[in-house]
């Protein structure tokens, strides 16, 4: 790995090997350049530790649950236990989208290739809550909501719906709301819920009273696709054009990070209890390649410098 400091930029460069082009020896060069020099950026995970390409992230516990779309499994990690399937494709799911973990540890998760969201509570069981038959047809965004319910988004339908515990299903946000793909969802501790629409590339958010803002609405240069909320922060990261940004509702985007190369299609987002980032990173879903990235705060008197 080679690391350069230029004007409170760093750039971290690491070699990445493509599966795919492994016969002709070659590699690929995966870049996170931060914008914000007290972070910096390590490669947590890869397909050498047994990830295939992560989709959603939720940092729970002292444990790391990963989406993992490209491996077709409900994974996670642990210091411990290193890293562990809780649910695979013999479950009957295919493509695991964004997760959330509850108090007790029970996790939910979405599946846009299959639908319908699932669980797998904190024993172990796994369960299908409710499917394509109940309407959840292309569920995407997943958030829980301050009742227990969980909100789903459903990027076919551009409506977000209610799913009890029980697996009853009733609308939330209807088509008139406008929003079309609603990919990454999350509450703050106001209870405003904060939407990202990676396809109309708009950052929403729905207030207590069911008023609904754009919030930042930038086609040309901003596409929100995962959302994590932690002490009074929103952190965003912006699927096609790699970056990784902190907002709060008095400020502007600041962007931390800048990913290119091999790094591209960001996909998740979470904060671990220590303040550290992790970034699901789609190298290459359909040949199933991916890492996640750490980014953390670097007190080194390198990066001061």
């Amino acid at each position: 790995m080679r690391k350069q400091f230029t004007n409170h930029i760093t750039i971290v460069v690491i070699a990445v090997a493509a599966a795919f082009l492994s016969s002709c020896k070659l590699q690929k060069e995966g870049l996170v350049m931060m914008t914000d020099d007290s972070y910096k950026a390590t490669v947590f995970a890869t397909n050498k530790t047994g990830i295939g390409s992560p989709d959603g992230l939720i940092w729970h516990k002292g444990k790391l649950y990963i989406a993992d779309e490209g491996a077709s499994a409900l994974e996670v990690w642990s210091k411990a236990d290193g890293l562990k399937t809780l649910m695979d494709s013999s479950f009957g799911i295919s493509s695991p989208e964004k997760l959330v973990v509850d108090s007790e540890g029970n996790a939910f998760f979405t599946d846009d290739d299959i639908g319908g969201l699932w669980e797998v509570d904190a024993l172990g069981n796994r369960r299908l809550v409710a499917g394509k038959d109940k309407g959840l047809i292309y569920t995407k965004g997943i958030a829980l909501a301050p009742d227990g319910s969980l909100l789903v988004g459903d990027g076919e339908q551009h409506e977000v719906f209610r799913v009890t515990r029980e697996g009853a299903v009733s609308e939330f946000l209807g088509k008139e709301y406008g929003i079309t793909r609603p990919e990454g969802m999350v509450y703050d501790d106001k209870g405003n819920l904060y939407i990202a629409d990676e396809e109309d590339n708009v950052l929403y958010m729905l207030d207590p009273n069911r008023n609904l803002h754009r919030l930042i609405d930038r086609r040309d240069s901003f596409s929100p696709e995962a959302l994590c909320y932690v002490n009074g922060l929103l952190y965003i990261a912006d699927e096609h054009f790699g970056k990784v940004y902190v907002y709060t509702p008095n400020d502007e985007l600041k962007p931390i990070a800048t990913f290119a190369g091999a790094f591209k299609q960001l996909q998740g987002i979470t904060v671990d209890d220590r303040g550290d980032l992790y970034v699901a990173v789609q190298t290459d879903l359909k040949h199933k390649i991916g890492h996640i990235i750490k980014i953390s705060k670097d007190n080194s008197d390198v990066a001061r410098k």
